[in-house]
């Protein structure tokens, strides 16, 4: 009985485990067009992101999270865990 009671929440995560991937790419911005709803990150390219207004306020050399999501969706998001070597974290 405790194998059951063990497996069942482990199945349940195993169901909802693809509904919840995404990749995630993490990098400097070299460019950004808000009018276009693109930023570039180098190293991994542009991207389109699905709500434009997410880039007011980003500019180049920034440190930024691109999420993709199996919806299609792309997302931006500040790195708050990128640190310059000053003791500081984010810009």
């Amino acid at each position: 009985m405790r194998k059951i009671v063990f497996l069942l929440p482990l199945a349940g995560l195993l169901a909802v485990g693809p509904a919840l991937a995404a990749e995630t790419i993490g990098g400097v911005v070299t460019n950004v067009n808000p009018s276009a709803g693109t930023v570039t990150v180098q190293g991994a390219g542009t991207f389109e992101v699905s709500q434009p207004e997410l880039l007011r306020g980003v500019y180049g050399g920034e440190h930024v999270i691109i999420t993709k999501n199996d919806n299609r969706t792309i997302g931006l998001q500040e790195d708050s865990n990128y640190s310059d070597g000053s003791g500081q974290t984010g810009q």
